[in-house]
């Protein structure tokens, strides 16, 4: 077996730890590009849509879209485009009663 000298100990030191820094590199520019494509905004819509992509949620977005238009239409139908203060403060409250009515109805 060949002995080897304090400077080539050190060379070889020196070779495993630059070897290694180049690993190290490597795995952190990998980790750094997938936070890149996490990030994008069209990534992070679709990780959002996907949390949404439930049947409970989407019944109870219809059911709030359904609630909301109908307080909408009653206000409109009821009192339409009115510039007495009362009728629009009654329209807005009618909205109001008929949304929430609606909504406790589906639920």
């Amino acid at each position: 077996m060949k002995v080897l000298t304090p400077t080539q100990k050190l060379n070889n030191a020196i070779a495993l730890l630059e070897q290694k820094q180049k690993e190290e590199f490597q795995d952190v520019k990998n980790q750094f590009d997938s936070l890149i494509e996490t990030v994008k905004p069209v990534n992070l819509l679709n990780s959002t849509l996907k949390d949404f992509n439930t049947p409970e949620t989407k019944t109870n977005l219809i059911n709030s879209v359904t609630s909301i238009a109908s307080g909408y239409i009653s206000r409109k139908l009821l009192v339409g485009e009115s510039t007495n203060i009362f009728k629009k403060l009654a329209g807005y409250t009618l909205q109001y009663a008929v949304t929430n009515f609606i909504s406790k109805k589906i639920n």
